[in-house]
């Protein structure tokens, strides 16, 4: 029994252990690929022609750069770096709610995203 015990500790230690990893990982490749300039300026152009505007085409070209760099981050590390381009508009509703939009605009899984609009 007391093996059972230990077993199960050591396999929950070395679960956390690889969770942890992997967040220390995607921060410092987050930190690396920020700021992903393209998507700023695809929200920007966004917000300038009104969310229900056709995409233009500097518009267009933003977005497919945007998508680019998303791409270049690791799967499991891209709602991070979605995350961070939100933080860094606070106050911007309307851009963040875009933001959260762009792994689902650029055909990638969808991030859950933080609660900051509600």
């Amino acid at each position: 029994m007391a093996k059972l015990a230990v077993l199960i500790l050591l396999i929950a230690v070395a679960t956390a252990s690889a969770y942890s990893y992997r967040g220390d990982e995607c921060e410092r490749e987050v930190e690396q690929k920020m700021p992903m300039t393209s998507c700023m300026r695809w929200a920007e152009s966004k917000m300038r022609s009104g969310p229900y505007r056709r995409r233009g085409g500097e518009e267009e070209e933003h977005l497919e750069e945007c998508c680019s760099e998303l791409r270049r981050v690791s799967s499991q590390c891209r709602c991070g770096a979605v995350k961070e381009m939100m933080m860094e508009m606070p106050q911007q509703v309307e851009m963040q709610r875009m933001m959260c939009s762009l792994p689902t605009m650029c055909r990638m899984s969808p991030c859950a995203c933080p609660r900051f609009f509600d």
